[in-house]
């Protein structure tokens, strides 16, 4: 065989691969919704150490608006697991009600924040640990 086909060959089949690969659970709008999420709770929580509660609440706001954007989308798992019909439908329904209660979760720390109650904070703080846990072992998929 021709050294020059076979190169070609390895080239397009490459190339043909990326091009056509499936959506990673990495490659989402979700997940980068989520890595920013993470970002502004770390910074959100430096904030609250140093005692820093403007720019904690101000963080709070950014958060907010990254689940609500978050809320419009759709986790890998479910297209991961193929859900469909009732089971894709019950799915998303609790989704959207994770976030939403997580977004009644972050309002609330934004009004202990402001009215400097740091014992409701760190309540609060727990309250947004357990959501991350519901929902990551919810719809966050192994991949």
């Amino acid at each position: 065989m021709n050294k020059g086909l076979l190169a070609a060959t390895i080239i397009s089949i490459s190339y043909s691969s990326a091009v056509f690969a499936s959506e990673s659970c990495d490659d989402t709008a979700l997940n980068g919704y989520m890595e920013s999420i993470k970002s502004e709770i770390g910074l959100l929580s430096s904030d609250v150490k140093s005692g820093n509660n403007t720019s904690a609440s101000h963080r709070v706001d950014t958060v907010i608006s990254y689940f609500k954007k978050s809320r419009n989308e759709i986790p890998y798992k479910f297209s991961a697991e193929k859900l469909q019909g009732n089971k894709l439908e019950e799915q998303k329904a609790e989704y959207i009600k994770v976030v939403d209660d997580t977004i009644v979760i972050l309002e609330k720390l934004e009004k202990a924040l402001e009215s400097d109650d740091m014992t409701q904070v760190k309540s609060l703080f727990g309250q947004i640990g357990a959501q991350r846990k519901l929902g990551h072992g919810s719809f966050k998929a192994n991949c």
